[in-house]
This record gives structure tokens, C-alpha cells and sequence, in this order.
């Protein structure tokens, strides 16, 4: 099992295609107190694309929110939405406890042979949080 991670703070898991929020957006984001993912049931995705260090790609339909902020998701990469964890509209709270662990959608990854090099493995993520200060 290996995670994948994007710019924009969401994780991929290789080995069941699940997708969720970082740690690290969690924890910028506070307290979660609302998740919406339903209307991604069924929903084909396409990657998120990058101009450097922002997206430039619209986010995806999933909401996340806190008493700071509304989380914008992208997905990590392209495929077809297997799952949705509707769980998380009852207990939002789960993603502050283990934000790798609390994942909001399946994906079957599409093409990821190609797009896992637009992604950062654990290392270069952890890289990439110093970088921001």
C-alpha cells in the first residue's frame, strides 16, 4: 500500500484506490464540521492539473468544511467513482482524527501509469510542506 499525494493536499492510495484530505489540509482547515461527497457517486474524474504550485483544474463536486473554511477537493487522478464514504456526512469528525484513514471517495484510476509521475510520494510531499514555511 502506498499513499500518493498532491499540491493540493489530497491523498491516493495505490493498492484500493481510495482518495481523502492530508493531515496537513485537515489541520489548516480545523475542526471539519461538514462532508459532502454524493454527488460525486458514479461521477468520472479527471486529474487535477497543476500551473506550478496552484491548480488549474476546477475542483471537483465534494465538499469538506470547517468554521475557517471550505476545503476544495481535486481528484488525484482520472477514473470512474466506485464509492462514496457517506459515513463521513454523519461523523465529519473522522477526518480530524486520522485524515488517512477518513477517505472520501473510490476511484479506478483510469490511466495510472501515466499520471502517478504527477504525483508526490511521501518523501517529496513531506518536501514539499517544508517549502511552504
Amino acid at each position: 500500500m502506498t499513499y500518493w499525494f498532491t499540491k493540493t493536499h489530497q491523498w491516493y492510495n495505490d493498492a484500493n484506490g481510495e482518495v481523502g484530505i492530508t493531515p496537513y489540509a485537515a489541520e489548516q482547515l480545523g475542526e471539519i464540521s461538514f462532508v459532502d461527497v454524493d454527488a460525486l457517486e458514479g461521477a468520472t474524474l479527471s486529474q487535477v492539473t497543476m500551473d506550478g504550485d496552484e491548480p488549474s483544474s476546477d475542483p471537483i463536486d465534494a465538499t469538506v468544511e470547517s468554521s475557517k473554511a471550505v476545503g476544495d477537493i481535486y481528484s488525484p487522478v482520472s477514473g470512474s467513482v466506485s464509492a462514496v464514504n457517506s459515513d463521513l456526512m454523519d461523523e465529519p469528525e473522522k477526518i480530524n482524527e486520522n485524515a488517512l484513514t477518513a477517505w472520501l471517495f473510490k476511484i479506478d484510476a483510469s490511466n495510472w501509469d501515466t499520471e502517478k509521475g504527477n504525483l508526490l510520494n511521501e518523501a517529496a510531499y513531506k518536501s514539499f510542506l517544508e517549502s511552504l514555511g
